[in-house]
């Protein structure tokens, strides 16, 4: 084991939104000085952002040369995937969708040679993807895909406060019939998994919410928690997980710091983002856990209508790249492995 630093691939997220911004913000304070950084995206978008001389005449790898790129010299290297490409500031085009989707791809692919440790993401646009070709609901299918992790889970992380959102991005009216025996098996498992790999925690203690108000009133409000969620709980603690629920929604996570639980189960996308949010939107982190690698990233959107203003709060970014470097450590002193 050496004490090396962490090499991340941070994407910079859609050219027309935020991204090019808070990524070049970073930079310029040296805020990525921690670790070695490989920036993959619209260089254009960027360059616009980046006012220091060393970044100006930094190394800038063309998009077809990234198969063959070698060990740097010196961080950090950008890996251009726009190239020559115009992009509209402010809302989704379909340039901006496939630079963003370039970048992603190129991010796995370094993974995949084991030239970085984690993944960081800028915002991407879900309606962009789409328009640059990609039939992707959002980075956390598109990294489960492109890493072949099916099991991969979207975890939100404030400090101590880790929620695990099950069904992620689907209409409301789909997630009652998604939220399955073998879904709710699969996201308590990931979450203990990365509980123990990326935090420490051997024996962790998992919260599940209930789908329905008051844990469906003992079949009066519904009975998936009687036909599905308690069965699938009872199954994982006869396993040996210790995981509690499904509790009412409303109140699981009023005074959540004193509960004791080291992540929790949100079973829809609202259902744990608004406590999320409320407990501190700022600094937020939004991971992808069940991946071979480390995977963090903003934990909010484009922000089209403050785009170019520079007045984007880079708070989120800072806490992502942080959170990947704590957690990259931590799996590499768990697996007694040396970096890259």
């Amino acid at each position: 084991m050496t004490d090396a630093k962490v090499r991340l691939a941070l994407t910079v997220g859609d050219p027309g939104g935020v991204g090019p911004e808070l990524v070049a913000s970073l930079i310029a304070r040296r805020a990525l000085a921690a670790a070695e950084v490989f920036v993959i995206g619209a260089y254009a978008a960027l360059a616009d952002w980046l006012s220091l001389p060393a970044c100006k005449t930094a190394r800038v790898i063309p998009y077809a040369d990234a198969a063959r790129i070698a060990e740097p010299e010196s961080f950090p290297v950008f890996i251009d995937t726009g190239g020559d490409a115009r992009f509209p500031r402010g809302r989704a085009s379909a340039e901006g969708g496939r630079a963003s989707g370039l970048a992603v791809e190129t991010a796995v692919f370094l993974a995949k040679r084991a030239l970085v440790e984690g993944i960081v993401t800028g915002p991407i646009s879900k309606e962009a993807l789409q328009k640059g070709g990609y039939g992707y609901r959002g980075h956390t299918d598109m990294l489960a895909s492109l890493f072949g992790a099916h099991e991969a889970q979207m975890m939100m992380v404030n400090g101590r406060l880790r929620i695990v959102i099950l069904t992620r991005d689907m209409p409301l009216r789909d997630a009652p019939a998604a939220v399955t025996r073998d879904r709710i098996r699969a996201g308590v498992l990931a979450t203990a998994q990365a509980l123990a790999e990326l935090w420490g925690v051997e024996r962790p203690r998992i919260a599940v919410a209930a789908l329905n108000p008051h844990s469906g009133d003992g079949g009066v409000l519904g009975d998936e928690e009687l036909v599905t969620i308690v069965p699938a709980l009872k199954d994982l603690r006869r396993d040996g997980v210790a995981v509690d629920g499904p509790f009412p929604a409303d109140t699981l996570f009023y005074k959540w710091e004193d509960k004791g639980y080291d992540a929790y189960v949100a079973l829809y996308h609202d259902q744990g983002m608004i406590p999320f949010k409320l407990a501190g939107f700022e600094r937020g982190v939004n991971m992808t856990i069940g991946l071979p690698v480390v995977r963090t990233s903003v934990c909010h959107g484009t922000a089209y209508d403050l785009a170019g203003s520079g007045t984007a709060g880079t708070g989120s970014l800072e806490s992502a790249v942080a959170l990947a470097i704590e957690c990259c450590l931590a799996r590499r002193r768990r697996r007694g492995a040396p970096p890259p």
